[in-house]
């Protein structure tokens, strides 16, 4: 069996009530931590070896059915190292957009899980919402389509891999210091 039927086979198997509760939990939690900006605690919900990734969105005929590269323009295309020096950045006073501080609101929806060929990884589909509030009156909404891959490590959900597609040709806020 080649990995592409493997993979076929593995999204046919419906995952159980429990790791759907699971998977949701985890995602609330993750956006809560974000909500409270601990983010040394979102950081270890994530693998060491994480691609997070927000590739800029281009306006193409839908003939052109080209996925996004990592070497196109992205929001975010951070390791584990970059993930950390924003944050790092977030902690000190330095970053100016932040006082005071962003208040947001994560919210996760549509979870599907699918199983992957590895029993450890699931595949999620979501849609995340991020409210925020920026100054006195500024409010900007993101609304970002997402795949995940999270694994298993230690018996926890880790966040192994994640793609953000958002929802706007043109990103329309004047920073970007949040995670959706």
């Amino acid at each position: 069996m080649n990995a592409i039927a493997k993979d076929v086979q593995a999204a046919t198997q419906p995952p159980s009530l429990e790791l759907v509760s699971e998977v949701q939990q985890f995602y609330y939690r993750e956006a809560r931590l974000k909500d409270r900006q601990d983010y040394r605690a979102w950081l270890a919900l994530l693998t060491d070896d994480i691609h997070y990734w927000m590739p800029a969105r281009v306006q193409r005929y839908r003939r052109d059915e080209r996925p996004p590269s990592r070497l196109d323009s992205a929001y975010y295309n951070d390791s584990m190292r970059e993930l950390d020096k924003r944050i790092t950045r977030l902690e000190t006073d330095t970053c100016w957009t932040e006082d005071p501080a962003t208040r947001t609101a994560h919210l996760v929806h549509n979870v599907e899980v699918e199983h992957t060929e590895n029993a450890d990884e699931y595949r999620v589909h979501s849609i995340s919402q991020v409210y925020r509030n920026m100054n006195e009156d500024e409010e900007h909404t993101l609304y970002c389509l997402r795949e995940d891959l999270l694994r298993r490590v230690d018996g926890q959900l880790r966040v192994a891999r994640r793609l953000l597609t958002l929802q706007q040709n043109i990103f329309m806020n004047k920073s970007l210091n949040v995670f959706p």
